[in-house]
């Protein structure tokens, strides 16, 4: 699919990332998958594919990490690019999300309707 348009899911749970992937794949929507938030596969993130990627997607837990102290230290590292929390949770604060320039997602999501989304992206 080197057509297709990249995004990053970083979710330790690999049948929720499969998911994820088979939904968006069949719209056009290459998916990589991080299974951690550990610093060896952060590290990945630095990969010319990773930083390809388009969007940003990530688990609300990540392990014992959590996604918006995730989603806080990549913006310090500098990267713009658009980020999501996917969560079967609730919506975390909307004031923090606002500030990091984050957006909320419940699970499961409408594949239909993000694949759409990501596209107006690029």
């Amino acid at each position: 699919m080197s057509d297709a348009i990249r995004v990053i899911y970083i979710e330790d749970d690999d049948m929720e990332a499969m998911l994820f992937k088979l939904g968006l794949e069949k719209r056009g929507i290459e998916v990589l998958h991080l299974p951690g938030a550990t610093v060896e596969s952060l590290a990945t993130l630095q990969q010319a594919e990773y930083l390809a990627a388009k969007a940003i997607f990530m688990d609300m837990w990540v392990g014992v990490v959590n996604g918006m102290e995730l989603a806080s230290m990549l913006r310090k590292r500098g990267d713009e690019r658009p980020m999501f929390l996917l969560t079967a949770g609730d919506n975390p604060n909307p004031t923090v999300l606002r500030q990091m320039s984050i957006t909320f997602l419940q699970k499961p999501p409408d594949f239909v309707k993000l694949a759409q989304m990501i596209k107006t992206l690029t």
